[in-house]
């Protein structure tokens, strides 16, 4: 089986640490192995792959062809996210992503 650790995850930095740092930015305490950290780090780097894709849309404001493509692309990387720290979360990280309502 394989060995499962106590992780602090901060989505708005993309932080993933066996400590947590107080005052580092929400942190969400979740209990994974190491092949789940990898798959949460994989979602990060699909998110800004996506948020770059989205960024090129920027310096043509009236072209928005493909613009919510890729926004909508950001958002549903960003659930999966938050759906994977929610699944892996302790009962304090389940009880603040609920506060979120982003599930709803």
């Amino acid at each position: 089986m394989t060995e499962k650790k106590h992780f602090f995850v901060t989505v708005d930095t993309q932080d993933i640490r066996e400590m947590s740092i107080p005052d580092s930015g929400i942190e969400y305490e979740i209990i994974a192995s190491q092949s789940e950290i990898e798959e949460i780090e994989d979602l990060f780097r699909e998110k800004n792959k996506n948020a770059k894709d989205a960024v090129k849309f920027l310096a043509k404001p009236f072209d928005e062809w493909g613009a919510d493509d890729e926004r909508e692309a950001y958002d549903n990387h960003l659930m999966e996210i938050y759906r994977k720290i929610y699944n892996l979360g302790t009962e304090e990280t389940k009880e603040k992503i609920n506060e979120l309502r982003i599930f709803d």
